[in-house]
C-alpha cells in the first residue's frame, strides 16, 4: 500500500503518520545538546621580559639617587663655598659653581638612561600589545565562524526521531496504559505499518480505540473495513470463508473460552454434535442453520425457515436417537444458548471484501455472554484465516479488554503468527493473570501502571543491576586556637689582656774628612771637614681589654584555624534498573520498550507515541542519527567582509573545526539507558478533531465496490450511519 506523504488535502500534516518505516513513537533529543564548544583557548597576553623592567627600574632608582645627591651634596658644597668667598675669596665661589655643574650633569646623565630604559620598556610592551590583538582578532574570527557553523548546523537537527520496530520483532506485548494512551499507540503504529503490509485490528476494548486509526486511514484512501459487535454482527465476516469444519471448532473454543480447565470430553462432544449437525445441513451452512437445527434437536418449534422440512425431519429423526439426546441434553442446551443470539452474524455481508485495514472491534456496552462470546470468536476467526491466507502475511494487532482472554487462545494465536510470519501486537491494560504468564515471549513494552503490584511485576521484569549510591554523608567543623609565649634572658662577660714589649737598639757611627785644594794666589790654601753620629731607640707597649654582653629577647606565637570536612561514601547495590514508582508516574503517551542484550544487559528505551506531535516542528519519521566525534577536516575561515561590522577586518587563517556538521548520520544504534523524555505539554486531540472541517468524522455511506477484493473508499457500518441506507 502506498501513501503519499504531503501536507495537501483534508489531513494536512497528520499524513506524516503514513510515512515509510514502522515506528513504535518518537524520541526526544535536544538538538543544542549536540553543540560543540570551541575548543581553542583564548589567547593571553605575553609577559615583558624581565631584563626590560630590571634596567627601567635600576635606571629609576639610579636617577632618584643622584637627585637626592645632587640636592643635598652639591647644594650643600655649593652653599659653603659660596658662603665662605666672603672671607677666602672668589676661589671658593668657582668651586661651588663646579659642584653645582657636576651635580647637574650627572643628574642629566641619569635622565638620560631613564628615558632610554622606559622607551624601550613601551616598545617592548606596543610589540606584544600588538601581537596580543591581533592573536585575539583573529581568534575572535574563527569561534564566531565555529559558533556560526555550529547554529547554522544544530538549526537542520531534529529534536524528534521514530523509535523504529527492530526488524526480528515478530511479537509485541504492551502492557498498561490509559485508553486515550493506547489509541494513541495504535494510531502511531498502525499508520506507519499500512506502508508495509495490511493490518488487522481485533478491538475488544468495547472503547473504539481504532476509531481514529480508520479514520485517518479513510482520508488517505487506504480500503478500510469496520466490522462493529454486535450491533452490527450481520455485517461481519468473521465466520465468512471459513469451512464448516472450521466453523465448528472455532464456535468450540469460542463456547469453552471463559473455562481456563475447559475439559477434553466437554469440548469433544460439542464438536460431534456440530459436526454431525453440518454433515446434516450439507453445503450450506451457516450460523442461522445451525441455531435452527439445534432448536430441533432440542425438540422445539423452528419458524425461521432455515430449514427445509426434509432437512428438520433428518435432524429429528436420524442425527441422534433418544438416549443419546437424553446423554446430551447438557451440551445441546449450551450450544443452543451460545449459538441462538448469533444467528444474524455474516448475514448482510454482501460479498464485501476484506480491507486493507481491517478494524473488528466491540462497540460500546456493558458486557454479555454473547459479547464475550463474540470476542473469543473473532480470535480464533482471526488464528484460522491467517492459517489460510493466500497473500503477504498481515500484522495483527488485538487490543485486549478488562475481561482479556485465556492464555491458551493467546499462545495459539501467538504459535499461528509465528508459523505464518505475521507481526502480533498485544496491548493488554494490566499485567496479571494470563498477561503476567506470558510476558517475554517477544519484545515487552510498558506504559503507565497504576497498580502497584503490577508496576512491581513490571520492575522484576525489567530486571536489577549493579550500581554504586551514596550511602553516608558526614560533615564536620571545627575550630582551634594555640597560644604560647616564649621569654630568653642571657648575658656574658669576656676580659681580654694583652701585653706587647718591643726594643729596638741601633747605634751608628761614622766619620769623614775632605781636603780640598782651592788654587788661586795661595796654592797651599786647602780645607778639611770631619762628621760623626750615632742613634739608639727603644719602644715598650701594654694593651688591655674588657667586654660585657647581655642579651634578652621575647616570643610570643598565637595561632588561629578553622577546618571544615565534608566527606560522602558510596557502596555498590544492586537495586531495580527502573523503580516500580516511576512505572506509575509515567505520561500518558509514555512508551517505555525493554531491550535485552547479550550478556544480560537490559536497556530501557523512552518513546512517546502521541500522534500530535507530527505537527510539531523538527520531526523526523526515521531514527535520529547517532554522531561520533568531529572529524579534522580543514575548513577555511570567513573573511573579514563576510563578519559584522563589530568584528574588525584582518586576514584570516584556516583553522580546525570541533565538528563537522557534513559529517553523514551514522546508523541507528539504541541509545543507553536514559530518563524518560518529557514532550512539550500540549493537550492530545485525536486526528478527527484536530484536522480542517473537511475531514469526515465517520465514514461515509454507500462505498463503492474495487476489483481484486478491497473495499475501496470508507466502509458503511460505522455507528450513526441509518442500516436503511446500506447499499
Amino acid at each position: 500500500m502506498t501513501v503519499e506523504s504531503t501536507e495537501a488535502g483534508q489531513l494536512g500534516r497528520y499524513l506524516r503518520l503514513f510515512d515509510s518505516g514502522q515506528r513504535l513513537g518518537w524520541t526526544y533529543r535536544d538538538p543544542d545538546s549536540l553543540r560543540r564548544p570551541f575548543g581553542e583557548p583564548e589567547p593571553q597576553r605575553e609577559q615583558v621580559a624581565v631584563g626590560y623592567e630590571n634596567r627601567t627600574e635600576a635606571a629609576r632608582l639610579d636617577h632618584a639617587d643622584r637627585r637626592r645627591s645632587a640636592l643635598k651634596i652639591g647644594g650643600g658644597v655649593a652653599t659653603a663655598c659660596f658662603v665662605l668667598s666672603y672671607f677666602v675669596g672668589v676661589v671658593l665661589a668657582i668651586a661651588g659653581v663646579v659642584a653645582v655643574v657636576i651635580g647637574l650633569a650627572r643628574v642629566a646623565l641619569a635622565s638620560r638612561q631613564l628615558r632610554s630604559a622606559s622607551a624601550d620598556l613601551s616598545t617592548h610592551q606596543g610589540a606584544l600589545e600588538e601581537r596580543f590583538q591581533s592573536s585575539w582578532q583573529l581568534w575572535h574570527h574563527r569561534r564566531y565562524d565555529h559558533d556560526s557553523r555550529q547554529e547554522q548546523w544544530v538549526r537542520g537537527l531534529d529534536a524528534w526521531g521514530a523509535l523504529p520496530v527492530g526488524p526480528d520483532t515478530r511479537r509485541l506485548d504492551v502492557f498498561g496504559g490509559s485508553q486515550r494512551g493506547r489509541e494513541g499507540f495504535l494510531t502511531v503504529f498502525g499508520t506507519s505499518t499500512l506502508q508495509e503490509r495490511p493490518l488487522i485490528v481485533v478491538d475488544l476494548t468495547q472503547a473504539l480505540i481504532c476509531r481514529e486509526l480508520s479514520v485517518l486511514a479513510e482520508a488517505a484512501d487506504v480500503p478500510v473495513d469496520v466490522q462493529l459487535l454486535p450491533s452490527r454482527m450481520a455485517e461481519s465476516s468473521i465466520i465468512g470463508g471459513l469451512a464448516p469444519h472450521e466453523l465448528v471448532h472455532a464456535l468450540v473454543e469460542a463456547v469453552h473460552g471463559d473455562d481456563p480447565e475447559a475439559g477434553r470430553a466437554a469440548r469433544a462432544v460439542d464438536t460431534r454434535i456440530l459436526t454431525q449437525l453440518c454433515d446434516a445441513l450439507g453445503e450450506h451452512v451457516s450460523v442461522a442453520r445451525l441455531s435452527a437445527g439445534l432448536r430441533v434437536l432440542m425438540g422445539e418449534a423452528d419458524d425461521t425457515k432455515c430449514l427445509s422440512r426434509e432437512e428438520r425431519n433428518r435432524i429429528a429423526d436420524d442425527l441422534l436417537n433418544d438416549k443419546n439426546k437424553d446423554q446430551v441434553r447438557d451440551s445441546l442446551f449450551r450450544l443452543m444458548s451460545f449459538v441462538h443470539p448469533l444467528k444474524d452474524l455474516g448475514t448482510a455481508r454482501e460479498g464485501r471484501g476484506p480491507g486493507y485495514l481491517t478494524c473488528i472491534a466491540l462497540d460500546f456496552g456493558a458486557g454479555s455472554a454473547s459479547t464475550e462470546l463474540l470476542a473469543d470468536l473473532a480470535v480464533q476467526s482471526v488464528m484460522r484465516r491467517l492459517s489460510s491466507f493466500q497473500e503477504s502475511a498481515p500484522s495483527v494487532v488485538v487490543a485486549l479488554g478488562e475481561q482479556g482472554l485465556q492464555r491458551r487462545h493467546l499462545e495459539q494465536l501467538a504459535q499461528v503468527c509465528e508459523r505464518r510470519g505475521s507481526q502480533l501486537v498485544l496491548l493488554q491494560p494490566h499485567l496479571r493473570d494470563a498477561a503476567e504468564q506470558m510476558i517475554g515471549g517477544g519484545t515487552v513494552a510498558f506504559m503507565r501502571l497504576g497498580n502497584h503490584q503490577e508496576a512491581n511485576a513490571a520492575a522484576d521484569f525489567i530486571g536489577r543491576g549493579h550500581s554504586f549510591v551514596l550511602h553516608s554523608l558526614t560533615d564536620t567543623e571545627g575550630r582551634t586556637v594555640n597560644t604560647s609565649v616564649a621569654k630568653t634572658i642571657g648575658s656574658s662577660v669576656s676580659k681580654g689582656s694583652t701585653y706587647s714589649e718591643s726594643v729596638t737598639r741601633g747605634r751608628n757611627w761614622g766619620s769623614s774628612s775632605s781636603t780640598s785644594y782651592q788654587g788661586g794666589d795661595n796654592p797651599f790654601s786647602s780645607s778639611s771637614s770631619t762628621n760623626s753620629g750615632g742613634s739608639y731607640s727603644e719602644t715598650t707597649g701594654t694593651s688591655t681589654s674588657v667586654t660585657y654582653s647581655t642579651n634578652e629577647s621575647t616570643t610570643r606565637t598565637t595561632g588561629d584555624s578553622d577546618s571544615t570536612s565534608l566527606a560522602t561514601g558510596r557502596q555498590r547495590v544492586y537495586e531495580y534498573v527502573l523503580e516500580p514508582t516511576q512505572l506509575q508516574a509515567l505520561a500518558e503517551f509514555s512508551l517505555l520498550v525493554v531491550e535485552r542484550r547479550s550478556g544480560g544487559s537490559v536497556l530501557v528505551h523512552p518513546v512517546d507515541c502521541n500522534p500530535n506531535i507530527v505537527l510539531l516542528d523538527r520531526v523526523s519519521m526515521a531514527p535520529l542519527p547517532q554522531f561520533d566525534p568531529a572529524p579534522t577536516a580543514q575548513l577555511s575561515a570567513p573573511q573579514p567582509a563576510a563578519l559584522p561590522q563589530h568584528h574588525p577586518g584582518v586576514p584570516q587563517p584556516p583553522y580546525v573545526p570541533t565538528a563537522d556538521p557534513t559529517a553523514p548520520p551514522q546508523p541507528y544504534v539504541p541509545a543507553a539507558q536514559q530518563g524518560c523524555p518529557t514532550a512539550p505539554h500540549q493537550a492530545y486531540a485525536p486526528g478527527v478533531r484536530s484536522a480542517p472541517p473537511q475531514q469526515p468524522h465517520w465514514p461515509s455511506q454507500n462505498p463503492p465496490q474495487q476489483a481484486g477484493g478491497w473495499t475501496q473508499g470508507p466502509p458503511p457500518n460505522w455507528p450513526g450511519q441509518q442500516p436503511g441506507n446500506q447499499g
